[in-house]
């Protein structure tokens, strides 16, 4: 035990006080805690609409885009803020300029005399013209040159053509086209109450909390394996196995990565959450989905995320125990990289259907339940024998690895030339055993 702590110690200290984990630390925990205060000293309800302070106008909700009062033709239709110039060819007097302008009140509104000449403005003109060509009160073209993802102009035209068409319709049956438009713009007051989990809510922070795990394993589990291969390099491996047993060695490496990537993640995480709840009324509450995670989540992430890390991290100095130089660590932990990444593949694909048969299947196998088993218990419902008898499978693995992976460890360290591969590694155990 006390050559296991020395190990530890040794190891962590290792890790601790490099200057990149220092400084990844400290430089992503401050600039979580800037960027979350930013709302208490800056307004920011320019660039986050659910931002805007005072009071909110009726009829709106918080975050949504203020809209201008409108009157006339264009009263139930949203305004849009395109700020360009707008051409406009109507065929039969359809859509009068002074509608159009109410849904574009920025933009400049151009009639053109026919098709052809629209499409020349807008072809040549550049970026900031667009034009509509309508034919019908129900059919129109809308010409743009280059159009971007973000272009919601043909939209805020097509209600606007919609609109037209459904006042002329009531006009012609001789009804009051205000009142039917009421009736249909009548908004339903709902309110939804989840008695268990809320799998959309919780969607974001448990496929954050994944991505977390995942760089965990493979930034530090990986430099477990380039740690042993380095000390195998300088010689330094022969001392410390003839003077320390392999089990105090490996189990001392791996638990000081351990120890030292949750602290790491530790800090930065909870620099994000403790800054946020300092300034949550700043944000008006809107990071409550992300930030808020449940203390049953969190504990979940914890255990599984420990434990499955140890696991991979046991693999990962076992690999590295089978080779002489550092620059084969990538190739000999290529099967096992690959093995997790599919892991995490698998489980961020099926995220939304969490109590499928196949995720139900992966959180058994230990070397994906670390991620299957978050997700299943974090996006829907999951009995307690479930999560005791996953933990139970991890556990075992763990053990059974962790033992299977010290013989191999001792005897891999004193091994120099070509990578060992691990079947060879293994029968090369079972004869000694024998």
């Amino acid at each position: 035990m006390r050559q296991f702590g020395i190990v530890w110690k040794h190891e962590f200290l290792g890790y601790v006080k490099t200057k990149s984990f220092i400084g990844i630390s400290l430089g992503f925990a401050l600039l979580f805690a800037v960027l979350l205060s930013l709302p208490s000293f800056i307004d920011l309800s320019g660039l986050i609409p659910g931002l805007k302070r005072g009071e909110v106008s009726e009829g709106y909700q918080a975050g949504e885009e203020a809209l201008a009062p409108l009157s006339g033709p264009a009263a139930s239709v949203a305004v849009n803020g395109y700020e360009g110039t707008i051409c406009l060819w109507d065929a039969e007097e359809i859509v009068g300029e002074e509608s159009v302008k109410q849904i574009f009140p920025a933009a400049q509104i151009r009639k053109v005399s026919s098709e052809e000449e629209l499409t020349d403005l807008v072809e040549d003109s550049g970026e900031s013209v667009c034009g509509f060509a309508v034919y019908s009160p129900t059919n129109y073209r809308y010409y743009v040159k280059n159009r971007s993802f973000s272009d919601s102009v043909g939209e805020s035209f097509d209600e606007l053509l919609g609109y037209l068409f459904r006042q002329s319709e009531f006009a012609r049956i001789h009804a009051d086209g205000s009142v039917v438009e009421a009736i249909y713009g009548t908004p339903m007051e709902s309110e939804t109450v989840v008695l268990g989990k809320d799998s959309v809510q919780n969607f974001l922070y448990t496929y954050l909390l994944i991505f977390v795990l995942y760089f965990m394993v493979l930034i530090y589990g990986a430099s477990v394996a380039v740690s042993i291969a380095q000390e195998k390099s300088n010689r330094a491996m022969e001392v410390l196995v003839t003077s320390t047993s392999s089990n105090s060695l490996i189990f001392g490496k791996v638990l000081a990565g351990t120890a030292a990537s949750f602290l790491q993640t530790g800090i930065i995480i909870g620099a994000a959450l403790a800054a946020y709840r300092f300034n949550r009324e700043a944000w008006n509450g809107m990071l409550d989905f992300v930030l808020q995670i449940p203390a049953p989540v969190l504990l979940t992430f914890a255990v599984f995320g420990v434990l499955g890390y140890i696991l991979y991290a046991f693999c990962y100095g076992v690999l590295g125990a089978l080779v002489s130089k550092t620059e084969d660590v990538s190739r000999t932990s290529g099967p096992l990289q690959f093995l997790f990444i599919i892991s995490f593949l698998l489980t961020m694909f099926n995220l939304q259907n969490s109590d499928g048969v196949l995720m139900k299947v992966l959180s058994f196998i230990p070397f994906t339940s670390p991620n299957a088993m978050f997700a299943r218990v974090a996006m829907g419902s999951v009995a307690v024998w479930e999560v005791a008898l996953s933990l139970a499978l991890l556990l075992g693995t763990i053990l059974v690895t962790a033992v299977g992976g010290a013989k191999i460890y001792r005897m891999g360290t004193l091994m120099y030339g070509n990578p060992i591969k691990l079947s060879r590694a293994l029968k090369m155990s079972r004869e000694k055993n024998q």
